[in-house]
């Protein structure tokens, strides 16, 4: 028993210091007889946290009995589903959590995240098909000896394949003529084009071996091509078992301090502010939980969630200054959210930043609107506004994509920026300078607005010159403020 409880004790230490790779390694040395519930449950989290969820999923369904009643089983069992991309099992999961347990801040993070999702999933699912039959019709009028548009042309089935989406098509290339088969795919979630499987091979339609059939034709296609293009966008969110929150690429929280949405008033903002026009019955959900529209290329999606986030960041707010610290105090009343994405698939990212921002700014007039959680920081709405409100003098709101945070040691003064992650650019750090906090201050966003407006990348070795610094090493290495690896400029 003695033995049994000190090698729990260092299992849990090891989950504390984050060794997870350690910890499957001691588990996986203890022979699979002696495997209990609980050890089994701690092996499976340690898979999660490598991403190894389907190790993980395989471990948990191994004890289901056991876990059916305990509350983490079923929380870690939803966090697999989850990476799986399993949303409603996923779904299911966290709500058998918040039943028995309420306040589990970690749970209801995972939800209001899936819903969120899902609801995205129905919107461009809407999309996909329209593009999809477009994208058939205009390969069969290109690729095919008829050289013109099907005479008649249905969807009749969608499959998955290789962790892709595809439908299936019947069509007729003179209406006496009789149904063959076509299919087209190649689809990630968020896609609106496919990776070039849209294909026919003039074969005879059949009802029951039609999946089949577009089966071996996608196989044949990807034997046929050694590099297969998968496009598509990044998950929007990541999730640690201990709730943490990381929002991805151009997405954000309007925090609320009521439990009040208008989308007519962000509407009527977003036509007043940048002439942006939505008819109030362009793909409206009818429903007061939010809406979404089309403007340039890019898709924008405002879900309203009455449900505040119950996790910030407080390491990415270390070193904020006064009215930051003000802010992040405010945001912890709030009790709703309005929550802004932009989805978008190869556009200039500075246009999507552009787009963000004000529709952002657009919500954030919203009168119980109290904060706006976006890009490593919280902002005041005020401040996020009039920083927006340069777009109009041919200006970037960089400041609004990119926070900068300063930090004053005995050894000098540090900063960091985070936010250029959104950009596809490594995040920089300075550490332990001597200069003047203003100096390091001016010269980052000098370099915010360098390195976005140019399309620049910094890369490990090489040097830059800036005004009164002639030549300033870069180096690549860990991060000290952020995680992940950061370009360091030596002052």
């Amino acid at each position: 028993m003695a033995d049994y409880d000190e090698r729990m004790s260092e299992i849990t230490q090891l989950h504390e210091e984050e060794k997870f790779i350690e910890i499957i390694k001691r588990i996986e040395e203890i022979p699979k007889e002696e495997w209990d519930y609980e050890l089994t449950g701690y092996l499976a989290r340690a898979y999660n946290n490598i991403g190894e969820y389907e190790k993980a999923l395989t471990l948990l369904l191994s004890v289901e009995e056991e876990g059916r009643h305990d509350l983490i089983w079923h929380f870690r069992i939803g966090y697999s589903y989850y990476y799986l991309e399993q949303l409603e099992a996923a779904e299911k999961s966290f709500t058998r959590v918040l039943q028995s347990d309420p306040g589990d801040s970690g749970a209801l993070e995972f939800l209001n995240a899936i819903r969120m999702e899902m609801k995205e999933i129905q919107i461009i699912k809407h999309e996909q098909e329209k593009a999809a039959m477009a994208q058939m019709k205009d390969w069969l009028h290109y690729e095919s000896e008829v050289k013109q548009k099907p005479a008649e042309i249905e969807q009749t089935g969608e499959f998955d394949l290789h962790g892709l989406h595809y439908y299936i098509y019947k069509y007729k290339i003179e209406k006496e003529t009789p149904w063959l088969l076509g299919v087209c795919g190649g689809f990630e979630r968020f896609d609106l084009e496919n990776s070039g499987h849209t294909f026919s091979e003039m074969k005879k339609y059949s009802p029951k071996k039609a999946e089949e059939d577009a089966v071996k034709i996608i196989e044949k296609i990807r034997a046929e091509s050694q590099n297969e293009t998968k496009t598509g966008f990044k998950k929007y969110t990541t999730f640690g078992e201990n709730g943490k929150i990381e929002y991805g690429p151009f997405l954000g929280s309007v925090l609320l301090n009521s439990y009040h949405f208008d989308a007519k008033e962000i509407k009527t903002n977003l036509k007043h502010d940048w002439n942006i026009l939505i008819s109030d019955d362009e793909n409206d959900t009818g429903k007061s939980d939010g809406f979404f529209f089309e403007y340039n290329g890019m898709i924008i999606v405002i879900n309203y969630i009455e449900a505040p986030i119950f996790t910030f960041d407080m390491e990415l707010l270390d070193g904020m200054g006064d009215m930051e610290e003000e802010a992040v105090e405010v945001a912890k009343t709030h009790v709703a959210q309005v929550i802004i994405t932009v989805l978008e698939k190869g556009r200039n990212p500075i246009d999507v930043a552009l787009l963000y921002t004000k529709v952002a700014s657009s919500c954030l007039k919203m009168e119980n609107a109290i904060g706006f959680c976006t890009a490593g920081t919280i902002f005041q709405p005020d401040d996020y506004i009039d920083m927006a409100e340069t777009i109009h003098d041919g200006n970037l709101p960089v400041l609004n994509w990119v926070h900068i945070g300063m930090a004053e040691t005995e050894k000098g003064v540090s900063a960091y920026t985070y936010g250029f992650h959104m950009f596809g650019k490594d995040e920089i750090e300075i550490i332990d300078s001597q200069k003047e906090p203003e100096i390091i201050y001016l010269l980052l966003i000098d370099l915010i607005y360098y390195v976005l407006l140019e399309d620049i990348t910094l890369s490990d070795g090489e040097t830059i010159g800036f005004p009164d610094f002639q030549n300033v090493k870069i180096t690549k290495s860990k991060g000290v403020f952020l995680e992940e690896d950061t370009i360091k400029i030596e002052l």
